[in-house]
């Protein structure tokens, strides 16, 4: 799969991402180097450990890694799951705003290991 046929299928643009970092192979290593970033695990750990001040920063990190790479769905899901979690603690709607981000999270990374 190519870059475009990655973004294509993710529903996100790759034209917006090379206005940002400006080659297809800086985009290429910087998805590559997503797939060892341990902002979900380190989210996912924090709501196994009912952390939330934990939660709250990796929740964070994971909007902004996603942001700059352009997968809009996961920055966006991060983004929700970061104002919920923003008084340092678990509300309500934490778990369900954690699905959402996991279920981002599982389509972008199976979309990357599909890269040429």
């Amino acid at each position: 799969m190519t870059l475009s046929e990655f973004y294509n299928s993710i529903g996100e643009s790759l034209e917006e991402v090379l206005g940002r970092l400006g080659m297809e192979s800086r985009i290429a290593k910087y998805l590559g180097l997503f797939l060892q970033d341990p902002s979900f695990n380190e989210l996912k750990q924090a709501f196994a450990n009912d952390d939330a001040k934990t939660a709250f920063r990796a929740a964070h990190t994971l909007k902004g890694v996603a942001s700059n790479l352009g997968l809009n769905k996961l920055s966006t899901s991060s983004s929700e799951l970061t104002e919920d979690l923003r008084p340092l603690a678990f509300t309500v709607n934490s778990q369900a705003l954690f699905d959402k981000v996991e279920a981002d999270y599982i389509a972008a990374v199976e979309g990357i290991k599909q890269l040429e």
